[in-house]
Protein backbone atom coordinates (compact mmCIF):
# COMPACT_ATOMS: atom_id res chain seq x y z
CA UNK A 1 0.00 0.00 0.00
CA UNK A 2 3.02 2.27 -0.06
CA UNK A 3 2.00 2.90 -3.66
CA UNK A 4 -0.47 5.42 -2.26
CA UNK A 5 2.37 7.40 -0.75
CA UNK A 6 5.23 6.96 -3.20
CA UNK A 7 6.05 9.82 -5.54
CA UNK A 8 7.48 8.38 -8.75
CA UNK A 9 8.46 11.80 -10.02
CA UNK A 10 11.79 10.87 -11.60
CA UNK A 11 10.34 8.13 -13.78
CA UNK A 12 7.28 10.17 -14.61
CA UNK A 13 9.22 13.22 -15.73
CA UNK A 14 11.54 11.06 -17.78
CA UNK A 15 8.65 9.36 -19.54
CA UNK A 16 6.93 12.59 -20.53
CA UNK A 17 9.91 14.80 -21.32
CA UNK A 18 9.16 17.22 -24.19
CA UNK A 19 5.53 16.05 -24.44
CA UNK A 20 4.39 19.51 -25.51
CA UNK A 21 5.93 22.93 -25.87
CA UNK A 22 5.24 23.45 -22.17
CA UNK A 23 7.08 20.25 -21.36
CA UNK A 24 10.09 21.26 -23.44
CA UNK A 25 10.53 24.28 -21.23
CA UNK A 26 10.44 22.16 -18.08
CA UNK A 27 12.80 19.25 -18.71
CA UNK A 28 14.88 18.49 -15.65
CA UNK A 29 17.09 15.64 -14.62
CA UNK A 30 15.01 12.68 -13.43
CA UNK A 31 17.63 12.22 -10.72
CA UNK A 32 16.74 15.55 -9.11
CA UNK A 33 13.03 15.33 -8.22
CA UNK A 34 13.54 17.68 -5.28
CA UNK A 35 13.89 20.54 -7.78
CA UNK A 36 10.54 19.94 -9.45
CA UNK A 37 8.16 22.86 -9.67
CA UNK A 38 4.40 22.76 -9.32
CA UNK A 39 4.14 23.48 -13.06
CA UNK A 40 6.25 20.43 -13.88
CA UNK A 41 4.17 18.30 -11.54
CA UNK A 42 0.94 19.58 -13.09
CA UNK A 43 2.17 18.76 -16.59
CA UNK A 44 3.24 15.31 -15.47
CA UNK A 45 -0.08 14.63 -13.75
CA UNK A 46 -2.07 15.71 -16.80
CA UNK A 47 0.13 13.58 -19.05
CA UNK A 48 -0.27 10.54 -16.82
CA UNK A 49 -4.03 11.03 -16.52
CA UNK A 50 -4.46 11.39 -20.30
CA UNK A 51 -2.30 8.36 -20.95
CA UNK A 52 -4.14 6.27 -18.37
CA UNK A 53 -7.57 6.99 -19.89
CA UNK A 54 -6.41 7.18 -23.51
CA UNK A 55 -3.92 4.41 -24.18
CA UNK A 56 -4.13 1.06 -25.98
CA UNK A 57 -4.72 -0.83 -22.72
CA UNK A 58 -7.27 1.01 -20.59
CA UNK A 59 -8.99 2.93 -23.37
CA UNK A 60 -8.75 0.50 -26.28
CA UNK A 61 -8.92 -2.91 -24.60
CA UNK A 62 -11.35 -1.81 -21.90
CA UNK A 63 -13.29 1.35 -22.75
CA UNK A 64 -13.43 1.08 -26.54
CA UNK A 65 -14.43 -2.57 -26.28
CA UNK A 66 -16.99 -2.09 -23.53
CA UNK A 67 -18.56 0.82 -25.42
CA UNK A 68 -18.44 -1.41 -28.53
CA UNK A 69 -16.69 1.16 -30.66
CA UNK A 70 -13.92 -1.31 -31.50
CA UNK A 71 -13.47 -5.04 -31.98
CA UNK A 72 -10.33 -7.12 -31.64
CA UNK A 73 -8.57 -8.17 -34.85
CA UNK A 74 -6.73 -11.14 -33.35
CA UNK A 75 -6.03 -11.19 -29.58
CA UNK A 76 -9.60 -11.35 -28.37
CA UNK A 77 -9.44 -12.09 -24.65
CA UNK A 78 -10.31 -8.57 -23.52
CA UNK A 79 -13.23 -8.26 -25.96
CA UNK A 80 -14.63 -11.38 -24.31
CA UNK A 81 -13.95 -9.90 -20.87
CA UNK A 82 -10.87 -11.70 -19.66
CA UNK A 83 -8.77 -8.96 -18.09
CA UNK A 84 -5.00 -8.83 -17.68
CA UNK A 85 -4.33 -8.38 -14.01
CA UNK A 86 -1.02 -6.61 -14.59
CA UNK A 87 -2.73 -3.98 -16.72
CA UNK A 88 -5.43 -3.50 -14.09
CA UNK A 89 -2.79 -3.06 -11.40
CA UNK A 90 -0.90 -0.50 -13.48
CA UNK A 91 -4.07 1.52 -14.08
CA UNK A 92 -4.82 1.61 -10.34
CA UNK A 93 -1.20 2.50 -9.50
CA UNK A 94 -1.03 5.25 -12.10
CA UNK A 95 -4.07 7.04 -10.73
CA UNK A 96 -2.94 6.81 -7.12
CA UNK A 97 0.87 6.79 -7.10
CA UNK A 98 1.36 9.08 -10.07
CA UNK A 99 -1.56 11.39 -10.87
CA UNK A 100 -2.94 12.02 -7.38
CA UNK A 101 0.44 12.14 -5.69
CA UNK A 102 1.85 14.54 -8.29
CA UNK A 103 -1.13 16.86 -7.91
CA UNK A 104 -0.86 16.76 -4.13
CA UNK A 105 2.86 17.54 -4.21
CA UNK A 106 2.22 20.44 -6.60
CA UNK A 107 -0.27 21.82 -4.09
CA UNK A 108 2.20 21.43 -1.24
CA UNK A 109 4.82 23.41 -3.17
CA UNK A 110 2.31 26.18 -3.90
CA UNK A 111 1.12 26.32 -0.29
CA UNK A 112 4.68 26.56 0.96
CA UNK A 113 5.82 29.28 -1.47
CA UNK A 114 2.56 31.25 -1.61
CA UNK A 115 3.57 33.13 -4.74
CA UNK A 116 1.01 35.43 -6.33
CA UNK A 117 -1.89 33.34 -7.66
CA UNK A 118 -1.07 30.23 -5.66
CA UNK A 119 -4.73 29.88 -4.65
CA UNK A 120 -5.71 29.43 -8.31
CA UNK A 121 -2.99 26.86 -8.91
CA UNK A 122 -3.99 24.86 -5.85
CA UNK A 123 -7.65 24.99 -6.91
CA UNK A 124 -6.89 23.73 -10.43
CA UNK A 125 -4.95 20.79 -8.97
CA UNK A 126 -7.86 20.09 -6.61
CA UNK A 127 -10.31 19.99 -9.51
CA UNK A 128 -8.11 17.47 -11.27
CA UNK A 129 -7.92 15.39 -8.11
CA UNK A 130 -11.72 15.41 -7.84
CA UNK A 131 -12.03 14.23 -11.44
CA UNK A 132 -9.47 11.48 -10.83
CA UNK A 133 -11.23 10.15 -7.74
CA UNK A 134 -14.59 10.10 -9.53
CA UNK A 135 -13.02 8.25 -12.48
CA UNK A 136 -11.50 5.69 -10.12
CA UNK A 137 -14.81 5.21 -8.32
CA UNK A 138 -16.67 4.65 -11.59
CA UNK A 139 -14.13 2.21 -13.00
CA UNK A 140 -14.22 0.06 -9.86
CA UNK A 141 -17.94 0.36 -9.28
CA UNK A 142 -18.05 2.63 -6.24
CA UNK A 143 -15.89 2.05 -3.14
CA UNK A 144 -12.21 3.01 -3.50
CA UNK A 145 -9.72 4.70 -1.18
CA UNK A 146 -10.61 8.41 -1.12
CA UNK A 147 -10.64 10.33 2.15
CA UNK A 148 -7.51 8.58 3.48
CA UNK A 149 -5.89 7.71 0.13
CA UNK A 150 -3.27 10.45 0.13
CA UNK A 151 -2.33 10.37 3.79
CA UNK A 152 1.41 9.97 4.34
CA UNK A 153 0.71 8.38 7.72
CA UNK A 154 -1.85 5.73 6.77
CA UNK A 155 -0.69 2.94 4.44
CA UNK A 156 -3.98 1.05 4.70
CA UNK A 157 -6.64 3.62 3.73
CA UNK A 158 -10.30 2.81 4.04
CA UNK A 159 -12.55 2.48 1.01
CA UNK A 160 -15.19 5.21 0.98
CA UNK A 161 -18.51 4.33 -0.63
CA UNK A 162 -19.29 5.49 -4.12
CA UNK A 163 -21.95 7.87 -2.86
CA UNK A 164 -19.59 9.35 -0.26
CA UNK A 165 -17.01 9.93 -2.99
CA UNK A 166 -19.54 11.58 -5.28
CA UNK A 167 -20.83 13.89 -2.57
CA UNK A 168 -17.27 14.71 -1.54
CA UNK A 169 -16.25 15.46 -5.12
CA UNK A 170 -19.29 17.68 -5.68
CA UNK A 171 -18.46 19.63 -2.51
CA UNK A 172 -14.87 19.99 -3.70
CA UNK A 173 -15.97 21.38 -7.06
CA UNK A 174 -18.28 23.86 -5.32
CA UNK A 175 -15.40 25.05 -3.17
CA UNK A 176 -12.88 25.36 -5.99
CA UNK A 177 -15.25 27.24 -8.29
CA UNK A 178 -15.65 29.78 -5.46
CA UNK A 179 -11.89 30.01 -4.93
CA UNK A 180 -10.86 30.47 -8.57
CA UNK A 181 -10.22 34.18 -9.18
CA UNK A 182 -9.70 35.46 -12.72
CA UNK A 183 -8.06 38.63 -11.41
CA UNK A 184 -5.10 36.65 -10.08
CA UNK A 185 -2.35 34.78 -11.95
CA UNK A 186 -2.47 31.06 -12.61
CA UNK A 187 -0.10 28.55 -14.21
CA UNK A 188 2.19 30.27 -16.69
CA UNK A 189 3.39 26.84 -17.86
CA UNK A 190 2.53 23.25 -17.10
CA UNK A 191 -1.22 23.32 -17.65
CA UNK A 192 -1.51 21.51 -20.98
CA UNK A 193 -5.31 21.35 -20.87
CA UNK A 194 -6.23 25.03 -20.48
CA UNK A 195 -2.95 26.92 -20.33
CA UNK A 196 -3.74 28.27 -16.89
CA UNK A 197 -6.98 29.94 -18.01
CA UNK A 198 -8.90 30.38 -14.76
CA UNK A 199 -12.22 31.09 -16.48
CA UNK A 200 -11.94 27.83 -18.43
CA UNK A 201 -11.20 25.83 -15.28
CA UNK A 202 -14.35 27.28 -13.71
CA UNK A 203 -16.36 26.27 -16.77
CA UNK A 204 -14.80 22.81 -16.72
CA UNK A 205 -15.52 22.29 -13.01
CA UNK A 206 -19.12 23.42 -13.48
CA UNK A 207 -19.55 21.13 -16.51
CA UNK A 208 -18.05 18.26 -14.54
CA UNK A 209 -20.73 18.82 -11.89
CA UNK A 210 -23.34 17.99 -14.53
CA UNK A 211 -21.60 14.73 -15.48
CA UNK A 212 -21.38 13.63 -11.86
CA UNK A 213 -24.93 14.64 -10.98
CA UNK A 214 -26.48 12.90 -13.99
CA UNK A 215 -24.53 9.74 -13.35
CA UNK A 216 -25.94 9.52 -9.83
CA UNK A 217 -29.43 10.70 -10.82
CA UNK A 218 -31.19 7.33 -10.58
CA UNK A 219 -29.52 6.47 -7.28
CA UNK A 220 -30.05 9.80 -5.51
CA UNK A 221 -32.40 12.02 -7.48
CA UNK A 222 -32.72 14.73 -4.86
CA UNK A 223 -28.97 15.26 -4.43
CA UNK A 224 -28.44 15.06 -8.19
CA UNK A 225 -31.14 17.63 -8.87
CA UNK A 226 -29.69 19.95 -6.26
CA UNK A 227 -26.24 19.71 -7.86
CA UNK A 228 -27.65 20.25 -11.35
CA UNK A 229 -29.65 23.28 -10.24
CA UNK A 230 -26.60 24.73 -8.54
CA UNK A 231 -24.56 24.28 -11.72
CA UNK A 232 -27.27 25.81 -13.91
CA UNK A 233 -27.49 28.85 -11.63
CA UNK A 234 -23.73 29.30 -11.30
CA UNK A 235 -22.05 32.26 -12.96
CA UNK A 236 -19.15 29.91 -13.85
CA UNK A 237 -20.91 28.88 -17.06
CA UNK A 238 -20.24 25.71 -19.05
CA UNK A 239 -17.91 24.60 -21.80
CA UNK A 240 -19.55 26.47 -24.69
CA UNK A 241 -17.67 25.61 -27.89
CA UNK A 242 -15.47 22.91 -29.37
CA UNK A 243 -12.48 25.18 -28.74
CA UNK A 244 -13.28 25.03 -25.03
CA UNK A 245 -13.47 21.24 -24.80
CA UNK A 246 -11.17 19.82 -22.13
CA UNK A 247 -8.57 17.74 -23.94
CA UNK A 248 -4.93 16.79 -23.77
CA UNK A 249 -3.04 17.78 -26.93
CA UNK A 250 -0.38 15.38 -28.20
CA UNK A 251 2.50 16.24 -30.53
CA UNK A 252 3.73 14.47 -33.65
CA UNK A 253 6.41 11.85 -33.19
CA UNK A 254 7.37 9.43 -30.46
CA UNK A 255 7.37 9.33 -27.50
CA UNK A 256 4.69 11.97 -26.99
CA UNK A 257 2.28 11.43 -29.85
CA UNK A 258 -1.16 10.02 -29.15
CA UNK A 259 -0.60 6.67 -27.37
CA UNK A 260 -3.08 4.92 -29.68
CA UNK A 261 -1.14 6.19 -32.69
CA UNK A 262 2.06 4.85 -31.17
CA UNK A 263 0.43 1.46 -30.65
CA UNK A 264 -0.68 1.31 -34.30
CA UNK A 265 2.86 1.84 -35.56
CA UNK A 266 3.85 -1.68 -34.61
CA UNK A 267 0.62 -3.72 -34.63
CA UNK A 268 -2.99 -3.52 -35.73
CA UNK A 269 -4.95 -4.97 -32.83
CA UNK A 270 -8.21 -3.04 -33.27
CA UNK A 271 -10.80 -2.48 -35.96
CA UNK A 272 -14.02 -0.51 -35.78
CA UNK A 273 -16.80 -2.76 -34.50
CA UNK A 274 -19.72 -4.07 -36.46
CA UNK A 275 -22.33 -2.66 -34.04
CA UNK A 276 -20.86 0.85 -34.34
CA UNK A 277 -20.40 0.82 -38.12
CA UNK A 278 -23.85 -0.68 -38.65
CA UNK A 279 -25.55 1.95 -36.50
CA UNK A 280 -23.75 4.81 -38.24
CA UNK A 281 -24.75 3.46 -41.66
CA UNK A 282 -28.33 2.74 -40.61
CA UNK A 283 -29.03 6.47 -40.61
CA UNK A 284 -26.54 7.55 -43.30
CA UNK A 285 -24.21 9.15 -40.79
CA UNK A 286 -21.28 10.79 -42.63
CA UNK A 287 -19.15 10.64 -39.50
CA UNK A 288 -18.38 7.05 -40.51
CA UNK A 289 -15.95 8.47 -43.07
CA UNK A 290 -14.06 10.28 -40.30
CA UNK A 291 -14.25 7.70 -37.54
CA UNK A 292 -13.25 4.74 -39.74
CA UNK A 293 -11.11 3.96 -42.76
CA UNK A 294 -12.75 2.49 -45.86
CA UNK A 295 -11.93 -1.00 -47.06
CA UNK A 296 -8.84 -0.97 -49.23
CA UNK A 297 -5.52 -2.41 -50.20
CA UNK A 298 -2.02 -1.41 -49.20
CA UNK A 299 -0.87 0.23 -45.98
CA UNK A 300 -4.00 1.57 -44.21
CA UNK A 301 -1.88 4.05 -42.25
CA UNK A 302 0.17 5.24 -45.22
CA UNK A 303 -0.11 6.98 -48.57
CA UNK A 304 -0.16 3.73 -50.54
CA UNK A 305 -3.67 2.87 -49.39
CA UNK A 306 -6.25 2.42 -52.17
CA UNK A 307 -9.97 2.19 -51.27
CA UNK A 308 -12.00 -0.69 -52.65
CA UNK A 309 -15.18 0.72 -54.20
CA UNK A 310 -18.57 -0.98 -54.45
CA UNK A 311 -20.55 -1.42 -57.67
CA UNK A 312 -21.76 2.19 -57.43
CA UNK A 313 -18.29 3.60 -56.98
CA UNK A 314 -18.68 4.27 -53.26
CA UNK A 315 -16.18 3.58 -50.52
CA UNK A 316 -17.16 0.70 -48.25
CA UNK A 317 -17.15 0.57 -44.45
CA UNK A 318 -17.41 -2.80 -42.73
CA UNK A 319 -17.18 -3.39 -38.98
CA UNK A 320 -15.53 -6.39 -37.39
CA UNK A 321 -17.75 -8.88 -35.57
CA UNK A 322 -17.55 -8.12 -31.86
CA UNK A 323 -16.18 -10.71 -29.43
CA UNK A 324 -14.95 -13.46 -31.73
CA UNK A 325 -12.81 -16.19 -30.28
CA UNK A 326 -9.21 -15.97 -31.47
CA UNK A 327 -8.85 -17.56 -34.88
CA UNK A 328 -12.59 -17.83 -35.46
CA UNK A 329 -12.87 -15.53 -38.47
CA UNK A 330 -10.91 -12.58 -37.09
CA UNK A 331 -9.60 -10.16 -39.69
CA UNK A 332 -6.02 -10.04 -38.31
CA UNK A 333 -6.15 -6.35 -39.21
CA UNK A 334 -6.62 -6.96 -42.93
CA UNK A 335 -7.89 -3.66 -44.33
CA UNK A 336 -9.50 -5.49 -47.27
CA UNK A 337 -11.87 -7.17 -44.80
CA UNK A 338 -12.68 -4.61 -42.11
CA UNK A 339 -12.53 -0.87 -41.50
CA UNK A 340 -9.72 0.26 -39.23
CA UNK A 341 -9.96 3.40 -37.06
CA UNK A 342 -9.44 6.78 -38.69
CA UNK A 343 -7.06 9.53 -37.66
CA UNK A 344 -9.85 11.16 -35.63
CA UNK A 345 -8.84 8.81 -32.81
CA UNK A 346 -5.50 7.27 -33.79
CA UNK A 347 -3.78 10.20 -35.50
CA UNK A 348 -0.46 11.22 -33.93
CA UNK A 349 -1.86 14.56 -32.78
CA UNK A 350 -5.44 13.40 -32.14
CA UNK A 351 -6.25 14.77 -28.66
CA UNK A 352 -7.39 12.72 -25.72
CA UNK A 353 -10.76 14.18 -24.76
CA UNK A 354 -11.59 14.63 -21.09
CA UNK A 355 -14.91 16.49 -21.35
CA UNK A 356 -16.19 17.78 -24.69
CA UNK A 357 -18.59 20.52 -25.71
CA UNK A 358 -20.79 17.91 -27.42
CA UNK A 359 -21.09 16.00 -24.15
CA UNK A 360 -22.13 19.18 -22.35
CA UNK A 361 -24.89 19.79 -24.89
CA UNK A 362 -26.21 16.25 -24.53
CA UNK A 363 -26.13 16.57 -20.74
CA UNK A 364 -28.17 19.76 -20.98
CA UNK A 365 -30.58 17.99 -23.35
CA UNK A 366 -31.08 15.22 -20.80
CA UNK A 367 -31.58 17.71 -17.98
CA UNK A 368 -34.24 19.53 -19.99
CA UNK A 369 -35.91 16.24 -20.96
CA UNK A 370 -36.11 15.33 -17.26
CA UNK A 371 -37.97 18.57 -16.60
CA UNK A 372 -35.31 20.29 -14.52
CA UNK A 373 -35.70 24.04 -15.05
CA UNK A 374 -32.87 26.33 -16.01
CA UNK A 375 -31.28 24.95 -19.17
CA UNK A 376 -30.42 27.62 -21.76
CA UNK A 377 -32.49 25.90 -24.48
CA UNK A 378 -35.04 23.13 -24.90
CA UNK A 379 -34.11 19.44 -24.93
CA UNK A 380 -34.57 19.37 -28.71
CA UNK A 381 -32.32 22.39 -29.22
CA UNK A 382 -29.56 21.00 -27.00
CA UNK A 383 -29.85 17.62 -28.74
CA UNK A 384 -29.38 19.28 -32.12
CA UNK A 385 -26.53 21.43 -30.78
CA UNK A 386 -24.76 18.29 -29.53
CA UNK A 387 -24.94 16.69 -32.95
CA UNK A 388 -23.75 19.93 -34.57
CA UNK A 389 -20.80 20.11 -32.20
CA UNK A 390 -19.83 16.56 -33.13
CA UNK A 391 -20.12 17.27 -36.86
CA UNK A 392 -18.04 20.43 -36.55
CA UNK A 393 -15.40 18.58 -34.54
CA UNK A 394 -15.27 15.91 -37.26
CA UNK A 395 -14.79 18.57 -39.95
CA UNK A 396 -18.12 17.94 -41.68
CA UNK A 397 -20.29 20.56 -43.39
CA UNK A 398 -23.50 22.33 -42.47
CA UNK A 399 -25.21 20.60 -45.38
CA UNK A 400 -24.15 17.19 -44.12
CA UNK A 401 -25.40 18.09 -40.64
CA UNK A 402 -28.80 19.21 -41.89
CA UNK A 403 -29.25 16.11 -44.03
CA UNK A 404 -28.35 13.87 -41.11
CA UNK A 405 -30.60 15.72 -38.67
CA UNK A 406 -33.54 14.95 -40.95
CA UNK A 407 -32.68 11.26 -40.47
CA UNK A 408 -32.56 11.47 -36.65
CA UNK A 409 -35.12 14.07 -35.51
CA UNK A 410 -35.83 14.67 -31.86
CA UNK A 411 -39.23 13.00 -31.93
CA UNK A 412 -40.98 9.71 -31.26
CA UNK A 413 -40.70 8.70 -34.89
CA UNK A 414 -38.88 9.79 -38.01
CA UNK A 415 -42.12 10.74 -39.69
CA UNK A 416 -44.24 12.32 -36.95
CA UNK A 417 -42.77 15.32 -35.14
CA UNK A 418 -44.21 14.46 -31.74
CA UNK A 419 -42.44 15.33 -28.54
CA UNK A 420 -40.89 12.12 -27.18
CA UNK A 421 -41.66 10.65 -23.79
CA UNK A 422 -38.76 10.47 -21.34
CA UNK A 423 -37.74 6.91 -22.24
CA UNK A 424 -37.61 7.75 -25.94
CA UNK A 425 -35.85 11.04 -25.21
CA UNK A 426 -33.13 9.21 -23.30
CA UNK A 427 -32.76 6.76 -26.18
CA UNK A 428 -32.41 9.68 -28.60
CA UNK A 429 -29.93 11.54 -26.40
CA UNK A 430 -28.03 8.43 -25.34
CA UNK A 431 -27.51 7.06 -28.85
CA UNK A 432 -26.30 10.40 -30.21
CA UNK A 433 -24.13 11.05 -27.16
CA UNK A 434 -22.52 7.63 -27.71
CA UNK A 435 -21.67 8.50 -31.30
CA UNK A 436 -20.37 11.97 -30.42
CA UNK A 437 -18.12 10.60 -27.66
CA UNK A 438 -16.38 8.17 -30.02
CA UNK A 439 -12.83 7.75 -28.75
CA UNK A 440 -13.71 8.36 -25.10
CA UNK A 441 -14.08 4.67 -24.40
CA UNK A 442 -14.15 4.69 -20.61
CA UNK A 443 -16.71 7.49 -20.22
CA UNK A 444 -18.85 6.05 -23.02
CA UNK A 445 -18.86 2.69 -21.28
CA UNK A 446 -20.27 4.35 -18.15
CA UNK A 447 -22.95 6.15 -20.16
CA UNK A 448 -23.90 2.94 -21.93
CA UNK A 449 -24.44 1.31 -18.54
CA UNK A 450 -26.33 4.26 -17.08
CA UNK A 451 -28.73 5.02 -19.92
CA UNK A 452 -29.16 1.52 -21.39
CA UNK A 453 -30.33 3.19 -24.59
CA UNK A 454 -31.80 1.45 -27.62
CA UNK A 455 -32.46 2.61 -31.17
CA UNK A 456 -35.01 5.35 -30.49
CA UNK A 457 -36.91 4.78 -33.73
CA UNK A 458 -37.16 0.99 -33.80
CA UNK A 459 -36.65 -0.05 -30.18
CA UNK A 460 -33.99 -2.51 -31.35
CA UNK A 461 -30.88 -3.20 -29.33
CA UNK A 462 -27.75 -1.39 -30.48
CA UNK A 463 -25.25 -3.47 -28.52
CA UNK A 464 -24.57 -7.19 -28.85
CA UNK A 465 -23.13 -9.95 -26.72
CA UNK A 466 -19.65 -11.16 -27.67
CA UNK A 467 -20.16 -13.38 -30.71
CA UNK A 468 -18.35 -16.32 -29.14
CA UNK A 469 -19.54 -15.58 -25.63
CA UNK A 470 -18.02 -14.00 -22.55
CA UNK A 471 -15.23 -15.89 -20.81
CA UNK A 472 -16.24 -14.30 -17.51
CA UNK A 473 -18.97 -16.41 -15.86
CA UNK A 474 -20.44 -13.32 -14.15
CA UNK A 475 -20.82 -11.28 -17.34
CA UNK A 476 -23.04 -11.85 -20.36
CA UNK A 477 -23.44 -8.58 -22.27
CA UNK A 478 -20.88 -6.16 -20.81
CA UNK A 479 -18.86 -5.80 -17.58
CA UNK A 480 -20.26 -3.36 -15.06
CA UNK A 481 -16.95 -2.55 -13.38
CA UNK A 482 -13.30 -3.48 -13.20
CA UNK A 483 -12.32 -5.82 -10.38
CA UNK A 484 -10.08 -4.51 -7.62
CA UNK A 485 -6.40 -5.40 -8.17
CA UNK A 486 -5.60 -8.72 -6.51
CA UNK A 487 -2.78 -7.13 -4.49
CA UNK A 488 -5.34 -5.16 -2.50
CA UNK A 489 -6.38 -8.36 -0.72
CA UNK A 490 -2.92 -8.72 0.81
CA UNK A 491 -1.75 -5.10 1.08
CA UNK A 492 -4.97 -3.61 2.47
CA UNK A 493 -6.85 -6.76 3.39
CA UNK A 494 -9.28 -5.54 6.02
CA UNK A 495 -10.49 -2.52 4.05
CA UNK A 496 -10.53 -4.48 0.81
CA UNK A 497 -12.68 -7.21 2.40
CA UNK A 498 -15.06 -4.59 3.76
CA UNK A 499 -15.40 -2.98 0.31
CA UNK A 500 -16.06 -6.32 -1.37
CA UNK A 501 -18.69 -7.14 1.24
CA UNK A 502 -20.42 -3.82 0.58
CA UNK A 503 -20.69 -4.51 -3.15
CA UNK A 504 -22.25 -7.91 -2.63
CA UNK A 505 -19.45 -10.15 -1.41
CA UNK A 506 -17.64 -10.81 -4.68
CA UNK A 507 -14.91 -8.83 -6.45
CA UNK A 508 -16.59 -9.41 -9.81
CA UNK A 509 -16.96 -7.63 -13.14
CA UNK A 510 -20.65 -8.52 -12.92
CA UNK A 511 -21.38 -6.24 -9.94
CA UNK A 512 -23.30 -3.14 -10.98
CA UNK A 513 -21.81 0.24 -10.00
CA UNK A 514 -23.60 1.93 -7.11
CA UNK A 515 -25.34 4.44 -9.38
CA UNK A 516 -26.69 1.80 -11.81
CA UNK A 517 -29.96 0.92 -10.10
CA UNK A 518 -32.09 0.21 -13.20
Amino acid sequence: MKLYNKLLLGAALFSMASCTEDFEEMNISPNQPANATSAQLMATAQYNFATNIGDAWNNARMGMYYAQYWSSTQYTDESRYQIREGVNQTMWNTFYADVLRELTTAQEIEAENQLNGYENRIAIAEIMKAMTFQTLSDIYGGPVPYSEALSTENVTPKYDSGEEIYMGVLNTLDEQIAILDESKPSFQAGDVIYGGDVMMWKKFANSLRLRIALRMYDANQSAATEAITKALNSDAGFISSNDESAKFAWVAGAPNNNPLAQAYKTRIDFSVSEPFIDYLQRYDDPRVTVFARPLGTGNPLGSSFTPILDANGNQQYVGEVYGLDAGNGNSNGDAKLVSLPGDYVIGETAPTYILSYAEVQFMLAEIAARGIAGTPMTAKEHYEAGIKASFDDAGLTQEQYEAYLAEVPYSESRTAMVAPDLETALDLIGSQKWIAMYGQGIQSWFERLRLEFEDPYTGEEIFVEPADGSVDPDVTLVPFRMSYPVTEASLNGTNYADAVQRIGGKNSLGVRPWWDVN
